[in-house]
């Protein structure tokens, strides 16, 4: 337990990896947990199947999953589609099975890194914590993105203004609830493809697609006025 008041523990905790390690022979096993355990800056835990590896997973939560290609029962690709099923958690395949089509059907089945063993021990496990660190914070990056769009969209949602987003081809691609009931459009129609000129007037289209192109060039427009039109035609 990590005392919230304590800020160099606590910030140490936050950048703690938690590494799931899953291998049938175990004497890798131990090396490879005390290679990456080392620095102190990664937790991890071993299994010595997939089966295993699989039943941790019901009970803890790790930032990143290491994995041998060639086990018993079910192999690291099989592990990995089972995993995929379910989660994005990232997925390293670390093996000494150097076969093209296995580099290929991991990276197809949603591997994050593939990682052949042989060298060095040191030089390898090094190797494969600079990968666990590039996966893990790829993952992080990723997940604070998709938070922060959720929070503009329910910003955006709440607004009692229009707020709608083209895309290059001029298509409507999201529009918040107070405009769809403005214009009297549903989100069905936008799913079938809504275009940006048949939700304002004729007369003003060239203007629009004018400012439109300056705005994509970068250029500043300053406040516009437009007429728009309803989905019954109306203005």
């Amino acid at each position: 337990l990590v005392d919230p008041d304590d800020s160099e523990g606590f910030a140490e905790a936050i950048r703690r990896v938690r590494v799931l390690y899953v291998d049938d022979e175990e004497a890798l096993l131990d090396i490879g947990k005390l290679f990456l355990e080392s620095d102190g800056d990664c937790s991890v835990d071993i299994a010595l199947s997939a089966h295993q590896g699989l039943e941790q997973l019901e009970k803890q939560t790790y930032d990143a999953i290491v994995s041998d290609y060639q086990m018993p029962e079910m192999d690291g690709i099989e592990f990995l589609k089972k995993i995929r099923a379910t989660s994005t958690i990232p997925f390293i395949l670390f093996t000494g099975k150097g076969r093209e089509e296995v580099v290929i059907e991991a990276i197809n089945s949603g591997a994050d890194f593939y990682l052949q063993k042989g060298g060095d021990p040191k030089s390898q496990f090094a190797e494969l914590k600079h990968k666990i660190a590039q996966a893990v914070n790829r993952s992080r990056t990723e997940a604070e993105l998709k938070k922060s769009e959720i929070r503009y969209r329910q910003l955006v949602d709440l607004l009692p203004q229009t707020v709608f987003e083209i895309d290059q081809a001029l298509n409507i691609t999201s529009i918040n609830p107070i405009a769809l009931k403005a214009f009297g459009y549903t989100r069905e129609d936008l799913e079938k493809g809504v275009n940006v000129f048949e939700v304002f007037s004729p007369s003003d289209h060239k203007r629009l697609e004018e400012n439109i192109k300056k705005i994509l060039r970068g250029e500043t427009t300053g406040a516009l006025e437009y007429m728009a039109k309803r989905k019954d035609g109306s203005t």
